[in-house]
């Protein structure tokens, strides 16, 4: 069982960067309602991933961690609205990745969408995930009354009352934000097809790089200056860092948090 564990353990992580290889006990866990849901034996269900390719996305389900809230690790998000403060008349790209149900996103549009007006910036927001589940409910826009999706919601804010549209079962997104966000199925670990995303302003890819071992960070870190505008930001998640290693991003610290700027070079 062991042997066939890994074996999973190396598909997934070739598949997704995801890396269970020193954490087999977890991802048995993860896996093994799918088994029984099927009812296969782990060497059977290695057969029926390799007969099935639609399986993958049933097992991205289950190994997949979609713990998300709307206005998460707000200090952050209140650095982008001061930068967006700083541009004017731009149309501005953001790339938010991976968007899980679509609260950050969505968090991010409401930001951009209370300066609109005064800066005259035009935001569009993409939204990716792997877990094309999780991609459904996000385009829906719809947030029952008893998830924890609006737990932290900052004080003093009436963005519920204001960009929302309650009913009896829950809250859901008002078109106006809606229509600022598009959503598309990405796996972090396609390299080749982040050329298809270019000339972004911000990328916010907050609390999944430590599903990854280094090697693959540094392949998506560096996939992420490829398409970031040359004054380009990157938003990590506040236990994630990349600057064990070289990269061409330069740290930015304000007082509440800190993030990252593409590093630019001279042609001279």
């Amino acid at each position: 069982m062991l042997n066939k564990l890994m074996e999973l353990a190396l598909s997934i992580k070739e598949f997704c960067g995801i890396d269970f290889t020193s954490n087999l006990a977890n991802l048995e866990l993860k896996v093994s309602r799918r088994l029984n849901e099927l009812e296969l034996t782990m060497d059977e269900y290695l057969v029926y991933l390799e007969k099935d390719p639609n399986e993958w996305e049933k097992l991205v389900e289950q190994i997949t961690i979609n713990e998300t809230y709307f206005f998460r690790e707000f200090s952050q998000l209140e650095e982008f609205q001061n930068l967006l403060k700083k541009q004017t008349g731009k149309q501005i790209n953001v790339w938010c990745i991976p968007c899980s149900t679509g609260d950050e996103a969505y968090s991010l549009a409401i930001l951009a969408h209370e300066l609109e007006y005064s800066t005259g910036n035009r935001v569009r927001i993409l939204a990716s995930d792997i877990n094309k589940k999780v991609l459904d409910h996000a385009k829906k826009g719809f947030y029952p009354k008893n998830s924890l999706a609006f737990r932290r919601l900052p004080e003093n804010k009436e963005y519920l009352k204001k960009y929302f549209i309650e009913t009896e079962a829950g809250y859901e997104v008002k078109n106006e934000i809606k229509q600022m966000v598009s959503f598309e199925p990405f796996n972090l670990t396609d390299y080749p097809t982040y050329a298809k995303f270019k000339q972004m302003d911000f990328i916010f890819c907050r609390n999944v790089l430590f599903y990854f071992n280094e090697e693959i960070i540094k392949k998506v870190i560096e996939s992420f200056h490829s398409v970031l505008k040359n004054d380009g930001y990157l938003f990590l998640g506040h236990a994630e860092s990349i600057s064990s290693f070289e990269n061409n991003f330069v740290s930015v610290h304000t007082q509440d948090t800190y993030y990252y700027k593409k590093k630019i070079f001279s042609t001279i």
